[in-house]
């Protein structure tokens, strides 16, 4: 079992720096002359109303061990149950009006839920001190950190099936990870308000709670965003105990040191190879976090490095500054949801890339994250759609094709470390408003659904074949690529995702018009299944159909009121947002599947709502023949183009 030895020696190993702070007396300046202005005083407003309300519950730290976020969904329809201060036992899911009492995960995962309120209020106390000066936030800190540690040393070491481990478990958490977060978030709190504190206080506080988090994270060997996590929270408390070999670990250890991990882990072309836009972002808190800490100690992350990983996704958004859900990412991933680590970013480099996405931002949302005060600058909002040419990622496996506000997506590559999809040579179509056809990503973790429906090759806008997954090791190869003046055109292959069988897809995209044909080719006879996910039913004529029940595997068993038809050599679809004409190869058997399965899952963070959309599967499906082509054409709608 790895194990650190706790060292309370400081080595002098970081000559450069000089003083152990999260926030430099430059910061707490900029702060404060942010927070007098117009736009500082709304976000300043904000994070009063935040401490407020935080303050208006119970602020007794919970003596038992959280549990795990992604149990606090409903199973029957996926939606994220919601928290409720004075029921701990009772837990409402809105979208079937289901309320579980002591259930035991759900009554953990309330306690995970506290942590996290705990962890946005210590941020809160910590801006609004830096903001005003006003010593009222510092005593709020105090009170919180002292009772942490009069319980933290105490709480078992469970991991998420709440088994004492010493392998991914957490303390206040069931995973070490979302200690880890806690810690980044949460503990430069204390490096703001330590000069207030009495020996006696600041002993209790790093005894009681520090040193025993840093313990915990030290002992948790682990990889990818795991360990990038575990690195920005073992930062933090570094700098917080000002222990310099803490600090040595977490950036410089061969294996797992951010350095390490960045050499290992960041692709060419600007992204983490996590498979996901979900999973570029979520580290990405946690190497920026890294960054900001390591100035203190003279260690300058803010490099070309940090500016890729936050200026070349940008270049692969819809108009709406979303992404596509790929892999296990979770559905609606997006700058707006990712605008603190952006406004943290601009503070520090001052890329006229990231300025302009914040621009583009604050014309759909307002400007409320606290890391604008660090800034100094007001953002004028742009209220217009950002639009972008083509654009392609060839290392990390996806291209984006674009014609003004309509993109389609061709993803070709990207395993995702353990996140990934069996999904090569998927598409995604979005309008400049909404997708026509969709990557649904992920729903919870810990719902049947994961792995019975969102975590395979069929519910992806691609081929399958005999009723199989693609190899979950397979990788595509992109052929060709060309931006156009009005759109774009691309051809990528696929010879490892089915044995024998070479899939190869090839899209045009000009103005409103995508042509996308998809040819399958193998020496063996197939059962060929073209799938396309609609998230508007879809209105065709194919003559009578025949109601039939899929279980041909236990993925196709999730899609519902199918109705079967026979097809020719055409067939065309029209929605509010397209209109979608195939064209078929010849095969023996030809039969048009449409039924209802589950689409958008509920989004990760919103607890009202009516839990999974559905969408609309069309399949295709042709048997008994080796080689298989369907050719494509969408005409795609939305307020510029003319139905």
């Amino acid at each position: 079992m790895f194990l650190f030895v706790f060292v309370l020696t400081v080595l002098p190993v970081f000559a450069g720096g000089q003083s152990y702070y999260c926030y430099s007396p430059d910061d707490i300046i900029q702060i404060r002359k942010s927070a007098q202005t117009s736009w500082g005083r709304k976000i300043l407003d904000r994070i009063k109303t935040d401490i407020a309300e935080r303050r208006s519950h119970d602020l007794t730290v919970p003596v038992v061990e959280g549990g795990h976020i992604h149990h606090y969904y409903c199973d029957k329809d996926g939606q994220r149950l919601t928290f409720d201060w004075d029921k701990p036992h009772a837990h409402y899911c809105s979208a079937c009006k289901t309320t579980y009492t002591h259930v035991n995960r759900f009554d953990w995962a309330w306690i995970y839920m506290v942590h996290r309120k705990n962890q946005e209020y210590l941020q809160a106390c910590m801006y609004a001190y830096m903001a005003t000066g006003d010593l009222l936030y510092v005593n709020y800190i105090k009170d919180m950190l002292l009772d942490y540690a009069s319980k933290y040393a105490a709480y078992k070491e469970y991991n998420a099936a709440r088994v004492i481990s010493d392998k991914h478990s957490g303390k206040a958490f069931a995973q070490s990870l979302d200690e880890a977060t806690w810690a980044t978030y949460a503990l430069p709190s204390y490096t703001v308000i330590k000069k207030y504190l009495t020996q006696e206080e600041i002993g209790k506080i790093e005894s009681g709670l520090l040193r025993p988090c840093a313990e915990l994270l030290l002992n948790r060997p682990a990889g990818a965003n795991w360990q990038m996590w575990h690195n920005s929270g073992l930062a933090v408390l570094g700098v917080a105990l000002e222990n310099d070999s803490i600090i040595d670990v977490a950036m410089n250890d061969p294996v797992r040191g951010y350095y390490a991990l960045m050499k290992k882990h960041l692709k060419p072309d600007g992204w983490i190879d996590e498979g996901s836009p979900n999973y570029h972002y979520f580290p990405l808190q946690a190497l920026i976090h890294t960054a900001d800490v390591m100035r203190c100690r003279g260690i300058n992350l803010y490099n070309e490095d940090m500016r890729k990983m936050f200026v070349a996704p940008i270049k692969g958004t819809y108009p709406d500054l979303s992404y596509p859900a790929h892999s296990d990412g979770w559905y609606g991933a997006s700058v707006l949801s990712e605008l603190p680590i952006h406004e943290l970013a601009f503070a520090r480099l001052k890329d006229p890339v990231i300025e302009t996405v914040l621009e583009h931002a604050y014309g759909m949302t307002d400007r409320t994250a606290y890391e604008s005060l660090l800034t100094g600058q007001d953002i004028k909002p742009v209220k217009e759609p950002m639009i972008q040419p083509s654009y392609c990622y060839p290392q990390s496996g996806f291209l984006c094709l674009r014609s003004g506000a309509v993109s389609s997506v061709l993803k070709f590559g990207g395993q995702g470390i353990g996140h990934g999809h069996p999904d090569k040579l998927s598409i995604t179509i979005h309008n400049g408003e909404k997708e026509l056809i969709s990557d649904f990503g992920t729903c919870a973790y810990g719902l049947k659904l994961y792995l019975d429906w969102y975590r395979n090759s069929l519910p992806h806008n691609m081929v399958t074949v005999d009723y199989k997954d693609q190899n979950r090791k397979a990788l595509g190869k992109l052929i060709s690529y060309e931006a156009t003046p009005n759109g774009g055109r691309a051809e990528a292959e696929c010879t490892t995702a089915y044995s024998g069988v070479r899939m190869l897809r090839k899209m045009n995209l000009e103005g409103n018009i995508l042509d996308d044909t998809f040819d399958c080719a193998s020496d063996s006879v197939h059962v060929y299944e073209y799938v396309l996910l609609f998230n508007e039913k879809p209105v065709f004529k194919a003559g009578k159909g025949q109601s039939v029940v899929l279980d041909e595997s236990k993925v196709h068993s999730r899609i519902k009121n199918v109705k079967k038809y026979k097809v020719g050599k055409k067939v065309s679809f029209k929605t509010p947002s397209g209109d979608l004409l195939l064209k078929l190869s010849e095969a023996p058997v030809k039969e048009l599947l449409v039924g209802e399965a589950p689409g958008i899952p509920a989004l990760k963070l919103a607890e009202e709502g009516t839990g999974a959309q559905l969408c609309y599967p069309v399949i295709v499906r042709l048997q008994g023949s080796k080689n298989m082509r369907i050719s494509a054409r969408w005409t795609i709608f939305n307020a510029n183009t003319n139905k």
